[in-house]
């Protein structure tokens, strides 16, 4: 008696009776880290930031610090204006030039 196995395949392609008759290595264990991968300010860790954030407070000062954090704020949020300005006004160029290529041009045939 035939196992299901030795069984010829029929509408199998060449790659999946290859993989029915080949055996399959046992899988190495990996050990797993549990570590939280968390990038958040230019691919800065917690850690990373909690020591930049020490240092500017060390440097700065309690007074100074939310005066820096408002300019700091308003930098950011200009540069997201700026670079989603530039994201439509190169989509929209983009959108220019498919509708220039998809007209068809018109040629006089009299």
């Amino acid at each position: 008696m035939l196992s299901q196995r030795a069984r010829p395949c029929t509408g199998c392609s060449q790659a999946q009776r290859r993989s029915l008759a080949a055996p399959v290595p046992a899988r190495a264990a990996v050990p797993r880290s549990r570590q939280v991968a968390c990038q958040g300010l230019f691919g800065l860790g917690l850690p990373e930031v909690a020591v930049i954030a020490g240092v500017a407070a060390l440097i700065f000062g309690p007074s100074k610090l939310p005066e820096l954090g408002k300019s700091l704020g308003k930098t950011v949020k200009s540069f997201q204006t700026a670079a989603s300005e530039f994201n439509e006004e190169l989509k929209a160029g983009m959108a220019d030039d498919a509708k220039k290529t998809e007209e068809p041009k018109k040629t006089d045939s009299n």
